[in-house]
């Protein structure tokens, strides 16, 4: 392994430039960012708040998906994490998640635990 980290990253402006300033936005324009990650955010559903899935089952109720798992598919993260165990860096994955998306991505099933 190198030892040289800075070798190892590609190109970008200012690349090994020390004391940049900091660059800030606008409060309003950060504003309008943060709230519309939140509600991204907010927008996933979950299993066991007060509105998750198992929950919702739980009193009778059905939730409803925009998408099902079998549409499902694997996500830049996802294949993230198979490059990292093709490289050697990640041995074995344990996930809470239940879509079946780790195995679909290509990630080996005798290093995962779902």
């Amino acid at each position: 392994m190198s030892v040289n980290y800075a070798a190892g990253l590609s190109p970008y402006a200012n690349k090994g430039v020390c004391g940049l300033p900091e660059e800030f936005e606008a409060p309003e324009e950060l504003c309008q960012k943060v709230e519309a990650l939140a509600a991204l955010v907010r927008g996933i559903p979950d299993f066991r708040g007060p509105n998750g899935v198992w929950t919702m089952e739980e009193r009778g109720e059905t939730p409803h998906f925009d998408t099902t798992f079998e549409e499902a598919r694997p996500s830049l993260t996802h294949m993230g994490l198979l490059a990292l165990q093709r490289a050697g860096l990640l041995k074995y994955l344990i996930s809470q998640n239940v879509d079946g998306l780790h195995l679909r991505s290509g990630f080996p099933r005798n290093l995962l635990s779902e």
